[in-house]
């Protein structure tokens, strides 16, 4: 057995039975790492030496019979724009190699108090900027799945890290499908937590104080219940979440989407999502309408600006011949983007307004509807893509080239409203790759999806045992 690939959930009960010890546990998941993260680079810097001094601690502790934390001895990796004093958070941007924090983000005193053993940070994008992580300092994340194919992004190397056993649980950050993405692409479960449950304390642009709005941090782990176990350790102390009242998946009543109203997906996948479905209203799950498209897909475009308002910088002027697309009419997500780059404080507000309009919106959908399941990415993993720039780049569905822009509706869909959304995986497609579905739910339900969710992996099964298969071969 591989104490290195278990749920988290069964390593602490392991720990705090005392069947293993935190220094073997952290032994298991640094040979993991040793043995894989060659081929995959995605843990990029390492305190291991560190790290074990905490693990025996910890262990020291438990056998002088001091409280256990809720992580006791699990050790976890973060992502590298996390700050973590005595690492770099470069967010993949070689000017800011050398920035060394001076202070731990929130996250990290958080998970260093409740027991946790922090042994490393993991790839991203340059300024978390794409659905994969590379970058000109660390280089390229590569899926464990095939490593010919992205790990997603931008918390790919948070997904992978976790996938292949280097740590037992990560945290990630999601303004666009940054969680979903890579977890779908990985096989593993990550939760988009509503905006405000986590602090975002110590995830800012080095130079930058501000928060980031439509951007929130959140747990990733091989298992949902693992999502159970994390954050409540990560939620801020003034946030109360409440437990779900429904226990049974015969209680909950699910909005479905599976067609993409602005782009394409795989008829694979697509058939795969439906038949996930099909087996849960089989379990009693009762479907119904989703919210209307025309809704949905302004406030697609709606948040496409909020977000690339947010996160553009001054070093990225807008194109002129996008601006003119936008005042003709046009819709694209370059000509989105240009127009949010320029956008006044007055236009900043009428977007923001429309944004509560729409909140309202959803408050009102879930006021008798649980949940809405929709996919998280058009396809599985497609192939490495570093040389074109973001918004050029296009996948291949079914035989034909679509822009990856298209796929924002999916990853985008729970940020701009500042919704809870989890993504688990349903299955593995025939291209040998996972493939996963999101759960959306109200304002602040986070336990509502993460409550649903485990009732729903416990029939849809784990697909990550395959690929852990694979690596023990």
């Amino acid at each position: 057995m591989n104490i290195a690939l278990l749920p988290a959930v069964e390593q602490r009960r392991l720990l705090a039975a005392g069947e293993i010890s935190a220094v073997e546990l952290l032994d298991s998941c640094a040979a993991q790492y040793e043995r894989l993260n060659p081929s995959l680079n995605a843990v990029v810097l390492t305190r291991l030496d560190h790290a074990r001094r905490e693990a025996q601690a910890t262990d020291d502790a438990h056998v002088r019979g001091e409280p256990l934390g809720p992580l006791h001895g699990l050790p976890v990796t973060i992502k590298e724009c996390i700050d973590w004093v005595g690492t770099p958070s470069t967010w993949g941007d070689p000017r800011h190699a050398d920035y060394l924090p001076a202070e731990d983000a929130d996250v990290v005193k958080q998970l260093r108090r409740a027991g946790a053993v922090l042994y490393g940070k993991t790839n991203v994008p340059k300024h978390l900027g794409a659905w994969q992580a590379y970058n000109d300092i660390y280089g390229r994340t590569n899926n464990p799945w095939n490593v010919e194919r992205t790990a997603g992004g931008s918390s790919g190397g948070s997904a992978v890290a976790v996938a292949s056993g280097m740590a037992s649980l990560e945290i990630g950050s999601d303004i666009g499908g940054s969680i979903r993405w890579p977890s779908a692409h990985n096989g593993i479960a990550g939760l988009k937590t509503s905006f405000g449950v986590v602090s975002p304390h110590g995830h800012s642009f080095p130079g930058h104080e501000g928060i980031v709005d439509n951007n929130v941090l959140g747990p990733m782990a091989r298992t949902v219940a693992d999502l159970e176990l994390l954050l409540p350790v990560i939620t801020e102390p003034h946030i109360l979440l409440a437990p779900p009242e429904k226990q049974r998946l015969d209680q909950f009543r699910v909005g479905v989407l599976l067609d993409n109203p602005i782009g394409t997906q795989s008829a694979e996948m697509t058939a795969m999502l439906e038949a996930a479905v099909a087996t849960l209203v089989d379990a009693g799950v009762e479907v119904v309408a989703p919210p209307p498209s025309d809704f949905l897909v302004r406030t697609h475009e709606v948040g496409l600006e909020l977000v690339r308002a947010a996160a553009t910088g001054p070093s990225d002027p807008p194109r002129a011949e996008d601006l003119d697309r936008y005042a003709s009419g046009g819709r694209d997500y370059d000509a989105l983007a240009a127009q949010a780059q320029r956008v006044t404080y007055r236009e900043w507000i009428d977007l923001n307004n429309e944004r509560e309009r729409a909140r309202l919106r959803w408050r009102d959908y879930f006021a008798d509807v649980d949940l809405l399941l929709a996919p998280v990415v058009p396809t599985t993993a497609p192939p490495h893509d570093t040389d074109r720039r973001f918004a050029e780049r296009t996948i291949t569905i079914d035989g034909a080239e679509h822009s990856i822009l298209e796929q924002w509706f999916w990853a985008g869909l729970a940020n701009p409203t500042y919704l809870p959304s989890v993504a688990l995986p349903v299955g593995v497609a025939s291209d040998g790759l996972p493939v996963g579905i999101q759960a959306l739910g109200p304002f602040m339900g986070d336990r509502l999806v993460l409550g649903f969710a485990t009732l729903a992996e416990r029939i849809l099964g784990h697909p990550i045992e395959e690929l852990h298969q694979r690596l023990e071969q």
